[in-house]
């Protein structure tokens, strides 16, 4: 993997079973302001002590997520619209979903079910070999993806943007907020979390929304650990939600979370720690 001085690192995302199987997302993106000139790399890492991991796949390409499936297989989506995944034997293939503006985020049901959400508003829908487009006209960019089951899947959006996949079809949803929306936890069909810009954090579902006490800080992911919803605000820590409301556990940047195996695992920068319930381990892992 380069380690070019030029260049910045940056770990988007974790998927795994446990701390020895663990694969994770890293972008490496130039110091000037340079989509077109992002490369990724696919690792797999060992979060114990020695931290250690093994490249396996690059990509000349800026990829926004990665996802893995209950049977194991490997799935991610880049801003030139492809979608990456393993086949069977542990090769890597690639398919075009015609979504040239980008793709930002995927929610895996199953090796056949993956649902993906878009730059300017696209909702795709992949069964099979059948890839399903739903264009928004207003091309609002849709920024996270969560499902209760197969025929129940959220999106969520800038300006407060919401959307259901219910009942063979999608259809727009009375937003809580103008606020843009950076994360969705579906917890059943009559549970999801929907959270983003200005500690904007609502439980409910479909219409009918109840927003949770939070300070005003940007919620860039949401997770469900043992029996709590916690919050990562990048800058401003990690959040629990109590009974009055959120309230800050650990002052630590972290952008992405992430529940494997008996721990809740966090990712910013470099940065990639893990909470077991009582304390978190981890830090920078500058080999990457």
């Amino acid at each position: 993997m380069s380690t070019a001085s030029d260049h910045q690192t940056s770990f988007i995302s974790i998927v795994g079973t446990h701390t020895r199987d663990l694969q994770m997302l890293v972008n490496l993106s130039p110091l000037v302001d340079d989509p077109d000139s992002i490369l990724t790399v696919i690792v797999s890492l060992v979060h114990e002590t020695p931290v250690t991991w093994t490249k396996l796949r690059e990509i000349d390409a800026w990829v926004t997520d990665l996802a893995r499936s209950s049977t194991g297989k490997l799935y991610a989506v880049d801003m030139d619209g492809q979608l990456h995944f393993t086949e069977p034997a542990g090769m890597w293939a690639t398919r075009d979903l015609g979504c040239p503006d980008g793709l930002v985020s995927l929610w895996v049901e199953s090796d056949d079910l993956l649902f993906v959400a878009g730059d300017h508003g696209e909702r795709v829908r992949v069964s099979g070999n059948q890839v399903d487009v739903a264009q928004d006209d207003q091309e609002r960019r849709l920024n996270a993806v969560h499902g209760c089951s197969a025929d129940d899947v959220y999106m969520v959006g800038e300006a407060g943007t919401l959307f259901r996949y219910h009942g063979q079809k999608w259809s727009e949803l009375e937003s809580p907020t103008n606020y843009t929306l950076l994360s969705v936890l579906c917890r059943s069909s009559h549970e999801v979390y929907i959270a983003g810009a200005r500690g904007m954090l609502f439980r409910g579902h479909g219409n009918s929304w109840e927003q949770l006490k939070a300070p005003a800080v940007t919620i860039t992911s949401l997770a469900w650990y043992r029996d709590a919803l916690y919050a990562a605000a990048g800058k401003d820590g990690i959040f629990r939600l109590e009974s009055h409301g959120l309230e800050k556990i650990k002052d630590v940047t972290l952008y992405r979370l992430r529940v494997i195996g008996d721990h809740l695992f966090g990712l910013g920068g470099r940065f990639v720690a893990r909470f077991d319930g009582k304390g978190w381990w981890g830090g920078p892992v500058n080999s990457l």
